[in-house]
């Protein structure tokens, strides 16, 4: 893995001794200031869980020099580094100190607040404007976490980390951009690198929860956005907000389906207005929750989406969003002049067009496996009425009906799942091969080609079904059955599943400490040494067969647990769910009060999950859900036409919506004038509902109010008071205390403190 200096034969392969002088250099030049444990230059930075990543190096003989390249290197970046040992691994613990996290902020201009209670880009020549002097005993020590929340803290030092590379002259086989500790845990030499949990933020999220409020309320929220960062509270802000509007869409659908069911010679008429009403909830709840997304982002960040200016300042300062797999050519800035890399558009036009080329071919095959998937449910349902009453063996209710009559539905369960995998996987490929600049643009192509697949894959039978054969009890008897099965077989898969594995695996190791304590204790009071040394051999096998880490060892506890799958998988749970209840809703109004009891489960199993189940996620800076809102958006549009098809063709009741006493042409007419017609209205609904609310509005106009009075009072950019503050970028040394003003509620009258 490491380059040799010189030539020679010294060293076991992968050495990193002959690159010790070369890592003295880099160290040497690197700017001090985080000390590692016995390599001095620094204070030494304990093992806590505010703010750490843990590294998990696997212990060899010839990695010792490696773990010491790693910690000299790591510190020249100002970081702090704990070493311990553990029989099997060297365990690094990474925190950022007080002054490292203040560059750093100041680099990626962080939104923090101020001393003002304003939300504004963090400078370190104005720290005296975020912390106050008296606030800032130096006995007590570094105190980042008053200054910064756990999230950034893990922000900042991820992106510290990530800027440290291997040495292209010292190191082999470098993959582009990867840093340092990517390259080692490629080499396998690094097990495993994650930030870890802190007791008291967790307790505090799940105590959020209780019987009377199984939902999140705006504080425990911002809880969330504190601790686990952007990304993943905006998950749970549009997971508690979509939750909230089902209610009301649950009960509307459970309504129409007794009444569906006690009055059908009135269906027609009553899907016809479920199918407007679905138009109209589906607009509010997009439009409602782009406003409070706005809303969110100002009381978070002071920011206004929508805002040319606001978001300017947002998309330049995430500089943790470029992709270190992005590959081009260095060029100087046509305006800065500093060295950047860009990849040739006309090249990016070639990769985009392969990629578009792929995914219509897998489309097209899509849709003849699924369509293939039913005319094997025809087959088998001939089979079933002529040729299995014939035979012996199939003649018996259990096989003729219980099995070779669910057979057709775990082949289309099976085709499904089947081409999701394929699907996903070439999505990834061919994103990875279209070469994103940025992790956000990236996300949102993948976003694109995975909901393009979702869509053919899941609705192709559906449509097909609804059409084409034009039978509607098969297509809702196909909705219920599938849609039932997947709500109960995900959430078996993402919540009791784990929970069985985590306290089988627990009571597993639980007992293997017990059968290794009773072989240790068998040694002692052994006859004959022979005896003693195979009890010890069984002690030993026992222990090693399934380690159970000390209580108080939080990392190796925490280096148990999951990985974390991020929220993108969540996220892809909802628009499934989002096509099931609005695409068919006229065929399966029910539905909707199936998802919206669903989901009161799906809000706490996947918060439980995040804090008991899996390793603490990377926190990432958002300002929306991306491209998910995309997806939603087209799946409202195209439910206006999948229901009103449903209604005119698969039920053949145009006549009961638009009159009788006309030709079949002439209804069809009809009721594409009434999609017209709705499409029309959901776009003046939402062009009315969306928008920045007026309190935002009033509070920015305010914040410029008042920016204006103090410059014209002369106070300029100094604190609360009027005074001008100094600089306190040379005095970094204590901890600092800021006074965090409470931040007003969604719809009040004022935002100060």
């Amino acid at each position: 893995g490491l380059r040799r200096r010189g030539g020679g034969d010294g060293g076991p392969p992968g050495s990193v001794a002959a690159a010790a002088a070369s890592v003295d250099e880099l160290a040497a030049g690197g700017g001090g200031g985080g000390g590692g444990s016995g390599g001095g230059g620094g204070p030494v930075c304990g093992p806590r869980s505010v703010g750490t990543v843990a590294v998990l190096f696997v212990k060899a003989a010839h990695q010792v020099e490696l773990v010491a390249t790693v910690r000299r290197v790591i510190s020249a970046a100002g970081v702090g580094v704990e070493v311990s040992d553990r029989p099997d691994l060297t365990i690094l613990l990474l925190t950022a100190p007080l002054p490292l996290l203040i560059r750093t902020a100041d680099e990626l201009a962080l939104r923090k607040r101020d001393l003002r209670g304003e939300v504004r880009s963090f400078s370190a020549d104005s720290l005296g404007e975020f912390v106050l002097e008296e606030d800032n005993p130096s006995a007590v020590g570094p105190r980042s976490d008053a200054l910064f929340t756990p999230a950034e803290q893990i922000l900042l030092l991820e992106y510290v980390l990530d800027k440290v590379r291997p040495d292209a002259a010292r190191f082999d086989d470098i993959h582009g951009n990867e840093s340092l500790l990517e390259w080692c845990q490629r080499q396998g030499y690094v097990r495993d690198v994650y930030p870890l949990h802190e007791g008291d933020a967790v307790s505090a999220i799940m105590n959020s929860f209780s019987r009377t409020s199984p939902l999140l309320d705006y504080e425990a929220l911002s809880r969330m956005q504190a601790y686990f960062g952007d990304k993943v509270a905006l998950y749970f802000s549009f997971l508690t907000f979509y939750t909230k509007s089902l209610a009301l869409f649950g009960v509307v659908g459970g309504l129409v389906s007794v009444g569906v069911t006690l009055l059908p010679q009135r269906a027609a008429q009553l899907q016809f207005a479920f199918t407007i009403f679905t138009v109209l909830w589906s607009v509010a709840l997009l439009s409602n929750w782009k406003r409070r997304n706005v809303e969110i982002m100002y009381l978070w960040k002071k920011l206004v989406l929508g805002d040319a200016a606001d978001e300017a300042i947002a998309s330049a300062s995430r500089k943790e969003d470029y992709r270190k797999q992005f590959f081009g050519e260095l060029v100087n800035h046509r305006i800065t002049g500093e060295k950047i890399m860009v990849y040739p558009g006309r090249l990016h036009a070639a990769r985009f067009a392969v990629s578009a080329l792929v995914v219509t071919i897998l489309l097209g095959i899509s849709a003849r496996v699924m369509v293939w998937s039913l005319h094997f449910e025809d087959t088998m349902q001939v089979w079933r009425e002529t040729v299995a009453p014939t035979m012996a063996w199939s003649r018996s209710y259990v096989v003729k009906d219980l099995i070779m009559g669910q057979m057709p539905l775990v082949v289309y369960l099976g085709c499904l799942n089947l081409l999701d995998r394929v699907n996903g996987f070439v999505a990834h490929k061919l994103t990875d091969f279209e070469n994103h600049k940025y992790a956000s643009t990236y996300e949102n192509a993948l976003v694109a080609k995975l909901v393009a697949f979702q869509f053919l894959n899941m609705n192709m039978a559906y449509l097909f079904v609804a059409f084409v054969r034009r039978d509607f009890v098969r297509l809702h008897a196909s909705l219920r059955s599938v849609m039932l099965i997947e709500l109960v077989t995900g959430n078996i898969k993402e919540t009791v599943l784990p929970v069985y594995m985590a306290s089988r695996k627990k009571a597993a190791a639980v007992a293997a400490r017990d059968a290794a304590t009773k072989a240790r204790e068998e040694a002692v009071t052994a006859a004959n040494p022979a005896a003693a040394s195979a009890a010890l051999a069984r002690a030993e096998a026992a222990a090693a067969a399934s380690p159970l880490p000390p209580e108080n060892d939080v990392v190796l506890t925490q280096a148990a647990l999951s990985p974390d799958e991020g929220v993108f998988g969540d996220y892809f749970e909802l628009v499934r769910q989002f096509s099931y209840i609005s695409l068919f809703a006229s065929a399966f109004p029910v539905g909707a009060t199936v998802a919206a009891l669903n989901n009161l489960g799906e809000l706490y199993a996947d918060t439980f999950k995040l804090c008991r189940l899996t390793r603490r996620p990377s926190p990432a800076r958002a300002l929306t859900i991306g491209a998910w809102m995309r997806a939603f958006e087209f799946i409202s549009v195209a439910s206006i036409a999948t229901n009103l098809a449903i209604i005119a063709v698969t039920r053949d009741a145009a006549s009961s919506v638009v009159g009788g006493g006309r030709s079949k042409t002439e209804e069809y007419f009809a009721m594409v004038l009434v999609e017209h017609l709705l499409l029309l209205v959901r776009y003046v609904a939402g062009s009315v509902l969306e928008g920045c609310p007026r309190w935002v509005r009033d509070a920015r106009a305010k914040e410029q109010y008042q920016r204006t009075k103090r410059e014209n009072s002369g106070g300029g950019n100094g604190g609360g008071d009027g005074r001008k503050r100094p600089s306190k970028r040379s005095n970094l040394v204590g901890g600092a205390n800021v006074a965090t003003p409470v931040l007003a509620a969604p719809g009040s009258t004022s935002t100060s403190p």
